[in-house]
Formats: structure tokens, sequence, C-alpha cells
């Protein structure tokens, strides 16, 4: 999944609903400015989320990301642990993507300075 492709969700959440797809994702909750919650389509061994928060702060926003899987198993328990690392990395890069298309988003709105 592209950091870029869920960044514009969360920017424009006017051009998503529950049920579309995003990658290999279909959106299960959307509350605009404030939720995204994606169920996962891949073929795993059980059932995974990807869920974004969006508070609040002062003139800005803090995003909140959140990776949940209920494994089948003690294969879903190994397959979690096992790729803990990769999907931490993953996560990580894409939280410094939508991070970094909000703020040229921000600033594109204000117009040159």
């Amino acid at each position: 999944m592209r950091g870029a492709d869920i960044a514009f969700y969360l920017i424009h959440p006017e051009e998503l609903g529950v049920g579309d797809t995003v990658d290999c994702w279909r959106v299960e909750g959307i509350e605009p400015d404030s939720l995204l919650r994606l169920w996962s389509e891949m073929r795993l061994p059980g059932r995974a989320w990807l869920q974004f928060e969006v508070d609040r702060e002062g003139a800005g926003s803090i995003i909140r990301q959140t990776a949940i899987f209920d494994p089948c198993g003690l294969g879903g328990l190994i397959y979690w642990y096992a790729l803990y690392p990769m999907h931490r990395l993953v996560f990580v890069g894409m939280l410094r993507e939508i991070a970094r298309l909000a703020q040229n988003e921000v600033r594109g709105s204000r117009g040159p300075e």
C-alpha cells in the first residue's frame, strides 16, 4: 500500500465511502476529519485492519495509526510476529508519507508565502 493513496483519502474524505477499496483494503468505517478504518482483503492467516484517527491539536493535527491483527491459530501468530519488523518499517514509512503529503496540502492551500 502506498501512503500517498491513504493520505489522499484522509485529506479528501468526501471521495471515499464505506465499501470502497483502496489498494488491497476495503473501507469499513469512515468519519470525515477523524477516522478511517480499513479491512484487509489480502489472504492472511487471520483478519487485519488498519485504522487512522486524526485529532485536532492547536493549529495542527495528530494522526494515530493502528494496525490490528486477529490471528487464526498458531500459523497466524507466527505470521504476525515473524513479519512484525517488516510491518513496522512499512507502517512507519507510510505514516511519514501521509504526514508529508498532508503538510504539502496545507501549505498549498495557504498560497505562496
